[in-house]
């Protein structure tokens, strides 16, 4: 295969470390020239820390504003004007409309990745309409659209939004199975840690996962509830600063902040809960379960993939304290042999279908396709 130069474009920088960095090391080690092109942000600096090129770009991340997102159009047509890559792979709601138009008016090769149409999105309401809408009229200029799992795929064929000779399923993003491997917990094993891993947003179960832990601590004294992610910032949807302050300091859950470490924490817990309304396919899920931690997730799409009920978790009701309540109770009782034969019976389902080796001979595979 010839030396390519390749385009990661996202609205989140951190995200395209977070989930794509094994992908990206692999294509470089195979030669390419791969550049990432996000807004700045403070977390990580690709050029310094991983000697990757960032081009940094102006996006909006809330809400709809015609002048700012046009704005955002142009920017991207002038960077793939100037830069020529070989192929764009577009990620998150923005760069996949606006990016795929200006790929397309660039004569660039690109493909639009959908890692999760979201609870929102499926559900209504005006921003969910428009979207709708512009991902219609944009992603016709896509080469390929790839989704995440069978539903979103069906969602959008139902929807008329993309044909479906365009669209491919790809099996989550991939887990690195030699960094997430099985970890001896350190802290004493009194206490059953559960933990909660996301963005503060209710739509990511938030509000469940609070109240299920108000629920169990009142009947178990021994049970802990942490909590690592960002905050939702201003986001109408978000956890504020103050609303975790408050329920820290109520004593129900534990706030862990925002953490490069996270094998460590999860590491550290005994078992991870995500009572999220839909995903695209959970990397934490993925993550925890290579580590051969137990799993509790809403039987939704994005983690009734990962979790099998019974064989390496179980799966609560979407949007039900008392259902996550009741499967919490369930872990609570398990034998601590029990509880081991689910954290392995995850780790043999990641490495079976969701190793990231997997995803990125996918990723090589297409590339060698468009050329």
């Amino acid at each position: 295969m010839k030396s390519l130069k390749i385009f990661f474009t996202a609205n989140v920088l951190w995200d395209i470390y977070i989930f794509r960095y094994g992908v990206i090391k692999s294509l470089i080690e195979d030669g390419h020239e791969v550049v990432v092109v996000a807004p700045r942000d403070e977390r990580i600096d690709f050029e310094r820390e991983l000697g990757i090129r960032h081009i940094p770009i102006d996006l909006s991340l809330r809400g709809v504003n015609p002048l700012k997102d046009f704005r955002l159009y142009l920017e991207l047509k002038s960077i793939y004007k100037k830069e020529k890559p070989d192929i764009v792979f577009h990620y998150t709601i923005k760069p996949n409309i606006y990016g795929t138009i200006a790929a397309k008016m660039a004569k660039i090769p690109n493909i639009a990745i959908l890692t999760g149409l979201g609870y929102s999105f499926i559900e209504g309401g005006l921003i969910s309409k428009i979207a709708r809408y512009m991902y219609k009229f944009s992603l016709r200029f896509a080469n390929e659209i790839w989704v995440l799992n069978e539903d979103d795929k069906n969602t959008l064929i139902d929807m008329k939004i993309v044909k479906d000779k365009k669209l491919f399923v790809l099996p989550g993003e991939g887990v690195n199975v030699e960094r997430f491997t099985p970890k001896e917990i350190i802290r004493a094993r009194e206490n059953i840690v559960f933990l909660m891993i996301a963005r503060a947003f209710y739509d990511k179960g938030f509000r469940e996962y609070v109240e299920a832990a108000k629920i169990v601590k009142k009947e178990h004294k021994n049970v802990e509830f942490w909590f690592l992610g960002a905050l939702g910032g201003d986001s109408a949807n978000g956890v504020t600063s103050e609303e975790m302050k408050k329920i820290e300091n109520e004593g129900i859950l534990k706030y862990l902040g925002h953490r490069k470490d996270v094998e460590n924490i999860i590491g550290e817990s005994d078992c991870v809960v995500l009572p999220s309304y839909r995903e695209g396919i959970s990397k934490v899920l993925m993550e925890a379960a290579s580590m051969e931690k137990p799993l509790i997730a809403s039987n939704v799409v994005g983690c009734k993939e990962i979790v099998e009920d019974g064989y390496n978790g179980f799966l609560a009701e979407v949007k039900s304290v008392s259902s996550l309540v009741k499967q919490m109770e369930k872990f609570i009782s398990l034998s601590w042999e029990t509880r081991r034969e689910l954290g392995i019976n995850g780790r043999k389902k990641i490495i079976k279908e969701f190793d990231e080796k997997i995803i990125i001979d996918i990723y090589r595979r297409k590339i060698w396709n468009l050329q």
